[in-house]
């Protein structure tokens, strides 16, 4: 299982970014492994760009994201991946990932 989360840093201890696709970084948590992955999205594009993050989650083996916000494109677009989706709350990334990780036993 991998997680995906947008934020703000490089960090689990970052805020989720308050956009999704157009977010600085994305992490990619795998609680499997501990591993910790950061990747920049795309934004050079004026349209289609949550369609676009969804396409590189899926490559990257994501099977959950927490996010705060999802246009309706990118809701499409995850539904159709098959990956689970979950509402951010304010906090960090880590707390967002553990919040998720209890709901998932």
């Amino acid at each position: 299982m991998k997680i995906a989360v947008p934020v703000k840093e490089k960090s689990m201890n970052s805020i989720p970014d308050d956009r999704f696709a157009r977010a600085k970084y994305f992490l990619i948590y795998d609680p499997e492994t501990g591993n910790e992955e950061y990747i920049e999205p795309d934004n050079s594009v004026a349209h289609g760009a949550g369609p676009m993050a969804v396409n590189m989650l899926t490559k990257k083996g994501v099977d959950a994201l927490i996010a705060f916000h999802l246009g309706g494109n990118a809701i499409q677009a995850i539904e159709a991946a098959g990956i689970a989706f979950y509402e951010a709350f304010v906090g960090t990334a880590k707390e967002n990932i553990d919040a998720v990780l209890r709901k998932r036993k």
